[in-house]
Formats: C-alpha cells, sequence, structure tokens
C-alpha cells in the first residue's frame, strides 16, 4: 500500500511539473502582451495611428487568441492522467476503508481517547493525528453504520477545526466543503433530537447562502421538530472495565514500595555477576530483570525469526503470528535459555523459544491462546499443573499502546532487553493492551515444575 501511495505521489508530482510548465509559458506571454498593451495606453490615438502598430494588434487579436483557446483546452499531463487511471483499481476498496474506520473509533473509545485530541492543530507533532478531513469521513461512516452518537462526535470535531488545517484549501476540491460538514452534522444531531441540530443547519446555511436544497432540507427538519418533539438522545456514560483502565495507565497505587534487589543468591558464579531485578509483586510473584537481554542476542534473534522455516511458523490469531525455535538452535540462545535459569532459580524449562509478534487492536491474553491452541501437541498447556513461571522477553520497545496487564495492578510497558517472569501454575491473566503504533515482538518460555 505504501509503494502504491508513493506512486501516485511521483504522478502527481509529474502532472504538476507539466503544469508549472504551461504556467511558465503563459506568465512569458502574458508579460510581452502587457508591455505592447501599457505602452499603448500611454497614447492611444498615437499608438494606433501607426500602421504597424495596428496591424501587430489586429494580428494578435485575429490569430493568437484562437491559438491560446486550443492551448488552454489542451490536457496539461495526458500520460498523467492516464497512469492515474491505471491505478485506482489498486486502492484500498469500501470494505477495508469500512473497516479501518471501525477499528479507529473502537480503539479511541478503548482508550478514551476523545476526537477533539486526536485533531492536532500542528498536523505533524503528534503520532496520534487526524485531520478534520479524516473526522469528517469517518463521522459519515459511523452514520451509514447508525452509530448517530459516535458520528455527531466525529463530526462536531470536523467542523469545528475545518479552518484550523492547514490542508483546509484542498477540501472544497475533494468534495468536503465546510457547509456540507455542518450539514451532515445537523443530520446527525436531528437523529438524536438535539436541538443543536438547528445550529449546524444555520451554519450551513451562512457557508452557503443560496443552496435550495440545503434550506429545503433545514426547512423540513425545523417543521418536523416543532410539529412533533421528541426527547434528545444524550451520550452513553463510560463505563470502562478493569482492563480498560489497567491500559489506560489508570491503575491504583500498591500500597508498598517497588522492591529492588541484585539476584546472587541462584548459582555461585552470580555472586560476582550478580543480576538486577525489580520485586513487582508477591501473589503471583512476579519479577522483572531489566536490561538482562544484549543488544547482540536481540539481533541474533530477530534474525532467527525472519529466516524462521514455514514449518516452524503459526498463527495463534488474526494478528498474532509467531516462530518456534529450539532452544538448541544457537550457542546465543542456549546462552539466553540459561540465564533464564539463573533467573528463575529454577532447573529445567521447556525444550522451546516461542517468539511471538503481535499487531492486535482489541486486548488479547497470550498464555490463553497458548493452553488452547492445537497447534503445540508436544506442549501439555491444557492446564498449567506441569508449568512453574512464564517468561517473556521483551524484544521491542512498544511506546503507544502495547502494555502488559497482570491482576493488582501490575502494568508493565514493553522495553527492548527486559525479562518478565511469573512463578506459579495458577493461570493468572496477563493480558496485552491494543497497539497504536508499530507491532509488539515477544519471546516467550515456559519453565517447568522439578521431577519428583
Amino acid at each position: 500500500m505504501l509503494n502504491l501511495e508513493r506512486g501516485l505521489l511521483q504522478n502527481l508530482r509529474d502532472y504538476a511539473e507539466k503544469m508549472e510548465e504551461k504556467i511558465s509559458l503563459i506568465n512569458n506571454s502574458l508579460e510581452e502582451y502587457i508591455d505592447d498593451i501599457e505602452e499603448a495606453n500611454r497614447n492611444p490615438e498615437m499608438y494606433l495611428s501607426n500602421p504597424l502598430n495596428s496591424f501587430r494588434l489586429i494580428r494578435h487579436m485575429h490569430q493568437d487568441w484562437v491559438g491560446w483557446q486550443v492551448y488552454m483546452e489542451e490536457p496539461v499531463a495526458p500520460d498523467a492522467v492516464e497512469k492515474l487511471e491505471r491505478l485506482l483499481p489498486q486502492l484500498p476498496h469500501k470494505e477495508a476503508f469500512r473497516n479501518a474506520a471501525r477499528e479507529v473509533h473502537s480503539l479511541t473509545q478503548f482508550y478514551g481517547y476523545e476526537p477533539a485530541d486526536l485533531v492536532a492543530k500542528n498536523e505533524r507533532n503528534s503520532s496520534l493525528h487526524l485531520s478534520p478531513l479524516d473526522c469528517y469521513h469517518l463521522g459519515l461512516e459511523l452514520y451509514e453504520d447508525q452509530d448517530y452518537r459516535g458520528a455527531a462526535k466525529w463530526l462536531q470535531v470536523a467542523a469545528h477545526n475545518y479552518t484550523i488545517s492547514r490542508r483546509r484549501d484542498l477540501y472544497d476540491l475533494l468534495g468536503a466543503p465546510r457547509w456540507q460538514v455542518y450539514r451532515d452534522l445537523g443530520r446527525a444531531l436531528h437523529k438524536l433530537n438535539r436541538p443543536s441540530a438547528f445550529d449546524a443547519y444555520e451554519s450551513a446555511l451562512r457557508l452557503d447562502s443560496q443552496n435550495v436544497h440545503l434550506m429545503k432540507e433545514a426547512g423540513q427538519m425545523e417543521l418536523f421538530g416543532l410539529r412533533d418533539p421528541m426527547e434528545p438522545i444524550l451520550d452513553l456514560e463510560p463505563t470502562p472495565t478493569v482492563l480498560d483502565k489497567y491500559c489506560r495507565g489508570e491503575v491504583p497505587r500498591i500500597q508498598g514500595r517497588l522492591t529492588c534487589e541484585l539476584n546472587d543468591w541462584v548459582h555461585p558464579f552470580l555472586v560476582y555477576a550478580p543480576i538486577k531485578y525489580e520485586d513487582l509483586q508477591q501473589d503471583p510473584f512476579t519479577i522483572l530483570y531489566p536490561g538482562s537481554i544484549y543488544e547482540q542476542e536481540i539481533r541474533h534473534v530477530e534474525n532467527a525469526y525472519e529466516r524462521c522455516p514455514p514449518n516452524a511458523r503459526f498463527d495463534l490469531k488474526q494478528g498474532i503470528t509467531g516462530c518456534s525455535i529450539s532452544d538448541g538452535y544457537s550457542p546465543v540462545l542456549k546462552r539466553i535459555n540459561e540465564r533464564i535459569l539463573d533467573m528463575a532459580g529454577e532447573e529445567h524449562t521447556w525444550e522451546t523459544f516461542y517468539i511471538v509478534e503481535h499487531s492486535q487492536l482489541t486486548p488479547f491474553e497470550p498464555f490463553k491462546l497458548f493452553r488452547n491452541s492445537t497447534k503445540f501437541p508436544k506442549l501439555n498447556l491444557l492446564n498449567f499443573e506441569d508449568v512453574e513461571a512464564k517468561v517473556i522477553i521483551f524484544l521491542k520497545d512498544v511506546t503507544l499502546g502495547g502494555s502488559f496487564t497482570m491482576p493488582k495492578g501490575v502494568l508493565v510497558q514493553p522495553k527492548r532487553g527486559n525479562v518478565l517472569i511469573t512463578f506459579g501454575n495458577k493461570e493468572h491473566s496477563t493480558s496485552i493492551c491494543p497497539i497504536i503504533e508499530g507491532t509488539g515482538l515477544v519471546m516467550i518460555k515456559f519453565i517447568m515444575k522439578k521431577d519428583e
């Protein structure tokens, strides 16, 4: 899709260059014509009495303007127009746009973003930005889905921020004049029986006072409201779930302080090279080892993931893919496995690492997906009785969304090189919040119980 967009932009640039050439020729000709007419204006009678001047003017008016008419009617860059026509069938179709609109609306509701928060005044200064034109079409899509509350919010933001965007001059050209935005806002508000619908129609009429169809529609709406008034349909009071609050960072403060210690008690060598860790909570016992997987090791794992053979790949869910890699794949993975055992104070891990890449726009529980999957027959994940601990190695920073949440207010933001270990064979809910930008990449390892 990005390559297609680059091709379309280059085509438009080619068109603009041809247009500039045409404008340059016209401007140069105008300078010459204006010089002649200004000379004539100084003394018209004397100018026209000169047969040469008179002939030059008559010849110019008789012949040149016909040529200019032909030149003005010529297409500016027919090759660029033909190329655009060839590329149009490759553009995203209506269903792709509808899905994208629903995902954006769903994501903003999950994280509690108001549409007004996303219309950046300086549109490129924020990773979270939509233009007023984006908001307008998102509102229209929700209107078609009969989500009039959502439609009204997005259309109102589009109307109120219309003139702020530096691209506002394009909106009329692209089929969204400002009066139309107010009209569509009025339609959505009318569906909600809200008196502010009249204000929206009045704003539309001020911008296009000669629009007969608009006047008729506004009059009918006003008449209907007077004849059959109804109670306004108000916005629903948001009731975020516990998971919603966690993902938004609205985690209640836990009494007590974070404990940071050095692990030097598992292996004698650790007395000389202790590993620092953070004790996040006691039940289930959860610890975080910051920066414990090194950059060179992470690049090795990323390379292994990129070269993952087809028979080792798996899909846990749409948008969640992965690769199974044996401990014996390389000395690097063997070393990481040994370090995990040192971190956990255990003796035995499951024989496989699972690299998981995710870009979900809805929250999910990774360990529940593993447990319910039929793609790992050798791994007894129908219950977690044989699992002593679960290890998550973060291979990628995630800056917008993508937090890992656990009960009792534990919220961990993915940071490259950190290791999160949760002990206990009971299945405790570990959820991953929707990612707003980029993808998440983690490596999962199961530590098994000691043999009795």
